[in-house]
């Protein structure tokens, strides 16, 4: 058996299009075809990234004497703010190997090359990889920002009902497990109290809802437009590192399949747009893949949001998030509640960064993350 060698070249995505789509198709799990992923990054993003790394073997069994791709590492580009300046940043996605070459030696020399290629061009580097990276992020030199959490609050009670068991009921007083076991066995009486628990779950904070309904009106589907490109210029200040959050942006990531619904907060005074989100339903329930604005537009759209989402039909409501505490303690406050078992956040800041904007970028209390900043 010979020994297999491995080097990482940095290559244009236009000259090895097939090599890639094929890495692709064979190691990651797409939304769509090959091909179509690699016209929306490399032909459709807002900045088209100019450079993919494409690991090469040479020897081992069956070696015809040329080499051979087997993995791929991408470096999308994605614009920020942090701290007030705006910077180009690079997104490490798409980390494929072949199964026959998955080992940490080849894996980590691409992401070392990556990082390299990475922080050369941009003021810093971040990834979303799964548990299997995390050890090669690490020896890469990345720093681990955090988990991003899918938090969720249940609209709709029923399903959670039907499976109610011992260790719920032990909670309910004595005096009423009785009759709450009794309830629960009647189809109708199950059907009643979930609407019950329904009512009162959207009614715990009607005084909030009544507020921000007096303060803020909300457009669903809702164009993406130059609105976008208000609340952003409007609200980035609240937030020491993000993402560009643009109208193109936005269109691009999100609106360039069907599924997604803009939801646009404005002032009724005036009727400027002040927050937004972007909603997909997904199987009855209402996923926020972007929530960004003003912090007063968006803890007034989170006030407002699950009312109009019940209304809809929506089961439940959650969102990914990773960042700043206020953010996290408002969905916290509004009923929503962390579930385990999210993806890691790795980061590198680049010698392009002054010292005090690197702090900034390695403090996860400075970020805001939901899954508009993930690769896909």
């Amino acid at each position: 058996m010979s020994t297999v060698s491995y080097q990482v070249e940095r290559r244009r995505p236009v000259e090895v299009e097939a090599e890639l789509c094929r890495v692709w198709a064979d190691n990651l799990t797409l939304e769509s075809t090959a091909a179509a992923k690699f016209a929306w990054l490399y032909r459709d993003a807002p900045e088209p990234a100019t450079t993919v790394l494409m690991l090469l073997a040479r020897g081992g069994d069956g070696d015809d004497g040329g080499p051979a791709v087997v993995g791929t590492a991408g470096v999308g580009v994605r614009r920020f703010e942090v701290a007030g300046a705006a910077v180009r940043a690079a997104l490490m996605a798409d980390l494929a190997v072949d199964r026959a070459h998955r080992s940490v030696a080849p894996a980590l020399a691409l992401v070392r090359e990556g990082k390299a290629c990475a922080l050369a061009e941009h003021a810093l580097a971040y990834g979303f990889p799964n548990k299997l990276a995390e050890g090669v992020f690490a020896r890469a030199g990345y720093r681990r920002l955090g988990t991003i959490e899918r938090h969720v609050r249940v609209l709709r009670h029923a399903d959670y009902l039907d499976r109610v068991g011992d260790a719920e009921l032990a909670r309910v007083p004595v005096g009423l497990r009785p009759a709450t076991t009794w309830v629960l066995r009647q189809p109708a009486g199950r059907a009643l109290a979930a609407a019950g628990l329904d009512v009162l779950a959207l009614g715990r904070q009607a005084g909030a809802v009544v507020g921000a309904t007096r303060q803020l009106a909300l457009r669903w589907g809702a164009d993406v437009d130059e609105r976008i490109d208000h609340v952003w210029a409007r609200a980035r200040v609240d937030y020491p590192v993000v993402a560009t959050r643009t109208a193109r942006f936005l269109a691009w990531r999100f609106f360039a399949r069907p599924g997604c619904t803009l939801v646009l907060a404005c002032q009724r005074a005036g009727g400027a747009p002040v927050a937004y989100a972007v909603v997909e339903m997904v199987d009855g329930h209402l996923h926020l893949r972007d929530l960004f604005g003003t912090r007063a537009g968006v803890l007034g759209l989170l006030d407002r949001l699950p009312a109009a989402a019940y209304r809809r039909g929506a089961r439940s409501l959650s969102i990914r998030y990773l960042g700043q505490p206020w953010l996290a303690t408002a969905l916290a406050t509004r009923g929503f509640i962390a579930r385990g078992g999210g993806r890691a956040i790795v980061v590198a800041a680049g010698p392009s960064l002054p010292a005090a904007a690197a702090a900034e970028v390695t403090d996860v209390t400075r970020w805001h993350l939901t899954d508009a900043d993930e690769d896909v």
